[in-house]
């Protein structure tokens, strides 16, 4: 994961980055007739930098908007899930991200919403129309 640049590489073979489309994507293994209108969940847990997530792609307008990282490398029941924010927010901190950052390519933050009882990663990307 290159922050500077907003380069993901999601395990070893799909990289995302700010330019990234949903054309891109129907060219990667992980396309299994999605359309690109919905949120992508990938097929299973997938790897970056040596840890595990469940990962989420959003399009618009055929660019990719956000993607979204849930960190498994350890398991959390539904009464635990805020101690994964706070991985998620020990994950940031080793990419010199403290709460929100942004950058010329997008945003990254560590979020929970309560309402659904999610922590995720997200990486919002600044989509040029």
């Amino acid at each position: 994961m290159d922050i500077s640049n907003g380069k993901i590489e999601i395990a070893n073979d799909l990289l995302v980055t700010p330019e990234f489309t949903f054309e891109n994507f129907k060219k990667s293994r992980f396309y299994k007739n999605q359309d690109g209108i919905r949120i992508i969940y990938l097929e299973g847990q997938q790897i970056i930098d040596s840890r595990k997530y469940l990962v989420s792609l959003f399009f618009r307008n055929g660019k990719i908007y956000m993607l979204s990282l849930i960190c498994c490398d350890n398991e959390y029941t539904e009464k635990e899930e805020q101690e994964r924010k706070e991985l998620h927010n020990q994950i940031l901190l080793q990419y010199g991200v403290d709460r929100k950052k942004k950058f010329d390519w997008g945003e990254i933050e560590s979020v929970y919403d309560a309402r659904s009882n999610i922590s995720s990663i997200n990486i919002i990307y600044y989509v040029s129309t």
